[in-house]
């Protein structure tokens, strides 16, 4: 895991991805990888930390599956065990772990949360951090406040809001459609929008797909950037995806 630079009035723009423990009923909840970008405005630089959490648990893994407008339509759901680098497993909603299991699920979890501390407080080094931004924060906030992550001095601002609350929207668009409206892309060396570009260091290229926490934390910090610098060119696009969804009905 990469450590935090020194300086000061920096943005960290991170994502959680959480999975329930298999055959739980979806009881037990566990934070299980995390991606983080810290800018530093005062060289428009970046550095990047992320880590996953690996126990020999099988955990349910969640995604959202939305239309070109950005609305929920459905949930793909597969399972994976980190520890055993097992991922894709079919998923059966009649499974059930056995009661003798039941104790070892929840104490990965704890773990887990333990390890969310851990990373949460080499990244939020006192004085130096000035904003947690999310995209949507009901989860990282439930999270923060299981794994006592101390925000002391840190505002979390959620960006799926604030851009929801800036163009007067009725409804949140999600992360995979703002994400497209951007230009954002990601190749072998560096991550891009309409008009921002950054390296990536190659421990990390593997991991900026959508939907893993390295992933999604990059294509928060690009659309923070382009939502910060060039909002009418981001209000527009937005409004004409809104329209043509209208029109669609």
């Amino acid at each position: 895991m990469q450590s935090v630079a020194d300086g000061t009035g920096r943005s960290v723009y991170l994502d959680i991805e959480f999975g329930y423990v298999y055959g739980t009923c979806r009881e037990v909840m566990m934070p299980i990888e995390i991606g983080a970008v810290v800018y530093r405005p005062e060289d428009d630089e970046v550095c990047y930390a992320g880590e996953q959490f690996r126990y020999d648990v099988g955990v349910e893994i969640w995604k959202k599956v939305t239309d070109p407008c950005g609305r929920t339509v459905g949930v793909s759901t597969t399972v994976a065990n980190m520890a055993r680098g097992e991922y894709g497993l079919r998923y059966d909603h009649s499974f059930r772990i056995a009661d003798a299991g039941v104790p070892g699920a929840r104490e990965a979890a704890r773990n887990a949360f333990v390890d969310l501390r851990l990373f949460m407080e080499s990244v939020l080094v006192p004085g130096e951090i000035r904003d947690v931004v999310v995209f949507a924060a009901d989860m990282e906030r439930r999270a923060f406040r299981a794994a006592e992550v101390p925000l002391d001095g840190c505002a979390l601002v959620d960006l799926q809001r604030e851009i929801r609350r800036r163009l007067a929207m009725k409804q949140v668009l999600s992360l995979d459609r703002l994400a497209r409206l951007i230009d954002f892309r990601a190749d072998d060396s560096a991550v891009a929008s309409a008009h921002f570009h950054y390296p990536v260091p190659e421990e990390y290229r593997h991991l900026l797909s959508p939907h893993r926490g390295m992933g999604d934390a990059v294509r928060t910090f690009l659309l923070a950037r382009e939502f910060e610098e060039n909002l009418p060119e981001l209000e527009a696009r937005v409004r004409a995806l809104m329209d043509a969804c209208e029109s669609e009905g």
